[in-house]
């Protein structure tokens, strides 16, 4: 794919978008199948929802401007995916496979609110202004899930705390 003016550049960045919702769906299953027992699993199993939802809408970005994504995988995504799989490997503890967890959730969440908003603000600039506001949707969930981890986070912290 030549990435030759701000368009081609738009395109790509919203491929590899895509392509990390979906990594990022697909390792929320992992941790699923890792934390199945935890009280975590409800909050998880929600946000996988969420994340269908925001592939749909990149994918309706996509069709709106009648293209189709390219193949941009998302490596940052990889690399989070293997440090969780070193992780668990080690056998953990559930008390701590849920902190990191809720830890690679928070991660994986501000990864996302800083690709939606770089694309947000180039979407406007090329008059895209309809998949501007899908992907501000999916912004705006983007941060939810990172407030929603952040609190757990600090929680699971308190609970830590109180038992040592």
């Amino acid at each position: 794919m030549p990435l030759d003016n701000p368009a081609d550049l738009f395109l790509y960045e919203l491929s590899g978008l895509y392509d990390a919702e979906r990594r990022s769906n697909q390792f929320v299953g992992e941790i699923l199948g890792r934390t199945e027992q935890s009280p975590l699993a409800q909050i998880l199993r929600a946000q996988q929802q969420q994340g269908q939802q925001k592939i749909q809408n990149l994918e309706t970005c996509f069709a709106m401007m009648e293209t189709e994504p390219e193949d941009v995988p998302c490596l940052t995504v990889d690399g989070m995916r293997a440090e969780f799989q070193a992780f668990a490997g080690q056998g953990p503890s559930m008390e701590a496979m849920e902190i990191y967890t809720v830890d690679a959730e928070t991660r994986l969440a501000h990864l996302g609110v800083a690709a939606y908003h770089g694309l947000i603000d180039k979407a406007l600039l090329m008059g895209e202004v309809q998949c501007a506001q899908i992907l501000r949707t999916n912004l705006v969930q983007q941060q939810e899930n990172a407030g929603t981890f952040e609190r757990i986070s600090h929680e699971l912290g308190q609970r830590v705390a109180m038992n040592v």
